[in-house]
């Protein structure tokens, strides 16, 4: 992990003018605190409220970090392998709590069907919407982390109808990146500490349309240091 963040440090020091680090300063914060803090609360929340399911990715977790003290865990790449199924935890809670809205401003005009959009209208995309269409996933508003079995996760491959990251060749460039580094987290926070949910899962807020859907109050849980 830490070298993965050395590259990505040293690639920005070297690569971005004066001009533009305060962009990708205020970029790379909110990233984090728009999005993969969030997603970590809610794959965490989801496990937690159904217990086959938090059964399961304990089990997998236990047994690929056995070896390792609680107080001092080091998750490799090689040890995210042997966890799909809590990546697939992860990629169900972001199908669920994923923005309402992604917008972009026309630069030449685009051609859809029989309308001609000019340069300088607002597109828009509704993930919260496309994650929704059982077409692509049945039973759109249960939490199923099985569904991603399906994905060609390897050759990184969302499903089909997945937008939570934007669609074609214009994606999120750090997605995969983001993924890794919730699928760590997650899998650290679950190997050190019990959880127990106190409260009814929350509902997400309303109010969020950018970035990933805030919980709409409180979630109390019971933990412990294992």
């Amino acid at each position: 992990m830490s070298s993965a963040l050395q590259t990505l440090l040293q690639h920005l020091v070297t690569t971005i003018t004066d001009k533009f680090l305060p962009n990708y300063g205020l970029l790379m914060l909110w990233a984090s605190l728009a999005n993969a803090i969030p997603i970590t609360f809610w794959a965490i929340a989801f496990m937690m409220s159904k217990p086959s399911t938090y059964k399961k990715a304990m089990e997998e977790i236990n047994a690929t970090l056995k070896n390792q003290d609680t107080k001092n865990t080091n998750v490799t790449l090689e040890d995210l392998q042997e966890m799909p199924y809590v990546k697939w935890c992860i990629l169900e809670a972001i199908r669920l709590r994923a923005p309402g809205a992604i917008t972009r401003r026309v630069v030449r005009p685009i051609k859809l069907q029989n309308y001609i959009i000019p340069p300088g209208d607002l597109l828009m995309v509704s993930p919260y919407w496309a994650h929704r269409n059982p077409k692509y996933f049945p039973a759109p508003e249960e939490f199923k982390p099985e569904r991603w079995e399906k994905a060609d996760l390897v050759k990184n491959v969302f499903l089909e109808g997945f937008v939570a990251f934007g669609g074609g060749k214009y994606q999120c460039p750090g997605r995969w990146y983001a993924i890794m580094e919730l699928h760590m987290f997650v899998a650290m926070i679950l190997y050190k500490f019990d959880f127990t949910l106190l409260d009814p899962l929350p509902n997400p807020s309303l109010l969020h349309l950018v970035g990933t859907q805030q919980p709409e109050g409180p979630c109390t849980v019971n933990y412990r240091h294992r």
